[in-house]
């Protein structure tokens, strides 16, 4: 007997619609996101522009001009000239390699620190768990920016003092987090299965639980990433940044305060950076945020 087949099952004229494989639940509700291509796009272009834009502007970051001094925005120069006459445009992409440089870094420090403090704290639970995590609660309790003043004050101002103060603190937040997922996960019934087969603590953390805390790890670095940007910038704008004739968005914009009544391009363009970047890091955590943690949005 023959088998019966789509073409004498449907009507004439209609196509059979099969099922689209099933989709694990961050990636559908990554594509309901439909800002998430913009965000991408912004975030894109800006690491585009800090990384190629210095080697395609005609001006250098410190060729100074100073009969263009303070000159306003023009053909030429499109966001203007600083007091020395350099091409604010130009300072502005070199100043962003510097300041997306102090978030990456940054960020990547606090994975390094946060996620192996954490684990351990997770996975060790009792009493080494509370030393560990009375400690960075008493961390928590001193400001971290005037922890971070007080560590350039101590080391000098420059890039590298910086990414170590940055270091040194900003992964508290990071290590209470894998804490907090990791003490959920080492009751589950996989760990348990892994711990009866004989797997010690440090196996069933890299290859169980790590895992399973790459949501959590991956939303809380991007919105790190901001915090540390700003972080160099409030530093560089006291002083305590980068060394001339090198700059940083923090460093501009404290140039810029000093001439705002009579030039304030100077200040105007280096904030907006810094808003922008800030606000496309903070966007594009919401939409992984939502992705990738169950408690928040929808449920599907």
């Amino acid at each position: 007997m023959e088998k019966p087949t789509a073409e004498s099952i449907l009507p004439s004229g209609e196509a059979l619609e099969l099922p689209e494989a099933s989709a694990p639940r961050w990636v559908r509700r990554l594509r309901r996101d439909r800002l998430l291509p913009f965000k991408l796009l912004a975030l894109a272009l800006i690491i585009l522009a800090a990384v190629v834009g210095p080697w395609i502007s005609p001006y250098g970051e410190t060729t100074q001009n100073l009969p263009l001094g303070n000159s306003p925005p023009s053909a030429n120069h499109w966001f203007g000239n600083d007091e020395l006459g350099r091409d604010l445009l130009t300072r502005v992409l070199y100043g962003g390699r510097i300041s997306l440089a102090v978030g990456f870094v940054g960020a990547f420090v606090s994975i390094v620190i946060g996620v192996t403090v954490g684990g351990i704290a997770g996975m060790s639970g009792g009493r080494v768990e509370a030393c560990i995590m009375r400690f960075i609660d008493f961390l928590y309790g001193v400001p971290l920016l005037l922890v971070v003043i007080g560590l350039m004050v101590m080391f000098g101002s420059g890039l590298t003092n910086i990414f170590i103060a940055l270091g040194l603190v900003y992964w508290l937040q990071m290590a209470r987090v894998v804490r907090s997922r990791v003490a959920e996960l080492r009751s589950r019934e996989f760990v348990d299965a892994a711990r009866a087969l004989g797997a010690g603590r440090v196996r069933i953390f890299l290859r169980h639980v790590l895992p399973n805390t790459t949501g959590v790890i991956v939303v809380t670095e991007t919105f790190m990433v901001p915090q540390a940007i700003f972080a160099e910038a409030f530093l560089s704008f006291l002083g305590l940044g980068v060394l001339q004739p090198h700059a940083s968005w923090g460093t501009l914009a404290s140039e810029g305060l000093e001439m705002l009544e009579t030039a304030p391009h100077i200040l105007t363009f280096p904030a907006l950076a810094i808003c922008l970047t800030m606000f496309v890091f903070q966007a594009l955590g919401e939409s992984l945020r939502t992705a990738l943690d169950p408690r928040s949005g929808e449920l599907d």
